[in-house]
């Protein structure tokens, strides 16, 4: 009897921090087994992102065909789409393979050391099409700003944002508040059909956090697809988060990786 899988859909980074490499070592961390798609190649390392490349729209395709063909997929993770193109690719793929199978998307807009990762023109395409469709969304505040066309400098702000989601037909957002950067508290809500949970940490003094967003979205799906409730999922990814963060270490001059190999219990 065949077992489920995961499917990651996300650019590839060549630092092996963020992008595909940390879905798949979180994905291992919960003992899931994900496979993936690539949609863009990153020249890239801990100071930031030097080239991108982007994969041909008919390549995009022939890999979730083949995957869809022969893997029994129950949870999709989205990452990094650097165009409306792949975008649209990305879409008609998956309604054409695998319908109705929910989709946990990270809107990854910029790297980390500011690069952009996302197309300005293509964010309401993104909102419009991929978006719309998906289970769960994950941005940070300041991918949070490009979708709401808003500003957020504070908690009241975040709350906010609740209702702003709604009124786009977006009922459950992750949002993630690290970029409040004045707080001492790392502060996300879950936002989860009209419900509000909040989510406090303490922050750690470190710029060792290259892929917190990619591993926080693909911990959620790697506990979702193992049973536990959308809070749940949260609160234990958070957790390994944090964790990965703590026991982080240093493998280049900018902003480092999180340890994705901690031992971590939820």
């Amino acid at each position: 009897m065949k077992r489920k899988s995961v499917l990651i859909i996300a650019g590839s980074d060549s630092g092996a921090g963020a992008g595909i490499q940390a879905d798949i070592k979180t994905f291992s961390s919960f003992k899931v087994y994900a496979a993936t798609v690539i949609t863009a190649l990153t020249a890239q390392n801990t100071r930031g992102v030097n080239a991108v490349l982007k994969i041909k729209s008919n390549f995009i395709d022939e890999q979730i065909k083949v995957v869809a063909e022969d893997l029994d997929i129950s949870y999709i993770k989205i990452g990094m789409l650097s165009d409306q193109e792949t975008i649209n690719t990305v879409t008609k793929s998956l309604n054409l393979y695998l319908p109705n199978i929910p989709i946990i998307l990270d809107p990854v807009m910029v790297a980390k050391g500011g690069h952009s990762l996302l197309e300005k023109k293509s964010v309401n395409f993104l909102k419009d099409n991929l978006m719309i469709k998906s289970f769960l969304i994950t941005p940070n505040l300041l991918e949070a700003e490009k979708i709401l066309n808003c500003k957020i400098r504070d908690v009241d702000d975040m709350i906010k944002c609740e209702e702003k989601f709604s009124l786009l037909g977006l009922h459950n957002v992750v949002l993630k508040g690290g970029h409040l950067l004045k707080s001492k508290k790392v502060t996300d809500f879950l936002f989860n059909k009209g419900k509000i949970f909040k989510f406090c940490s303490n922050r750690i003094n470190t710029k060792n956090t290259h892929g917190t967003g990619c591993s926080l979205a693909s911990a959620i799906t790697a506990n979702l697809f193992l049973g536990k409730s959308l809070k749940e999922s949260v609160k234990i990814s958070r957790k390994f988060v944090y964790k990965a963060i703590k026991s982080s270490y240093k493998i280049g001059n900018g902003h480092n990786p999180i340890n994705h190999f901690v031992n971590f219990k939820s």
